[in-house]
């Protein structure tokens, strides 16, 4: 009885989509830079939305194979004694729309990113689902990711993408 309820649960967890896929980690990788690089892309849009907090009108990155990645959400600053003692707080909806990555993958659906953080540190926590296509299979998983200064780590469809 032991066995059929270990098997059960192996069955359970592997249909449920959120820790197996049949991506590659090149495949798992390229997903995760995209969603990085949409967030990079909002920081750097040259609006100053980061820095004086608010609202953060949507920002939209084409993906490098076709699709894009929009960012949205709010965010806020408050700096009471100058920028080291400056908080960050906020939360941004990444909105992946058919974005096809450099390996083929094609990322539809949206994450959430949680940014929190104290002076020049924050972090950026990206999680939720996401349905990702490869040739004629469609997928949908978990996506939890965190970046903090530069640094990728976290997980696609249970895969590591640590860089």
């Amino acid at each position: 009885m032991r066995k059929l309820l270990v098997l059960a649960a192996a069955i359970a967890a592997a249909s449920c989509g959120g820790n197996s896929s049949n991506l590659s980690q090149a495949e798992a990788q390229s997903v995760a830079s995209e969603i990085s690089a949409a967030l990079q892309s909002a920081e750097a849009s040259g609006q100053n939305q980061f820095s004086l907090g608010g609202t953060l009108q949507p920002v939209t990155k084409q993906c490098d194979g076709g699709g894009s990645l929009t960012v949205s959400g709010s965010l806020s600053v408050n700096c009471p004694w100058g920028l080291r003692s400056c908080t960050t707080a906020g939360s941004l909806t990444v909105t992946a729309d058919q974005c096809t990555t450099d390996t083929g993958v094609i990322i539809s659906g949206s994450v959430t990113a949680t940014v929190a953080g104290t002076g020049f540190l924050f972090t950026k926590t990206v999680t939720g689902s996401l349905t990702i296509t490869r040739g004629e299979e469609s997928k949908t998983c978990d996506v939890n990711l965190m970046l903090m200064l530069g640094h990728l780590g976290g997980t696609v469809c249970g895969i590591d993408v640590s860089k």
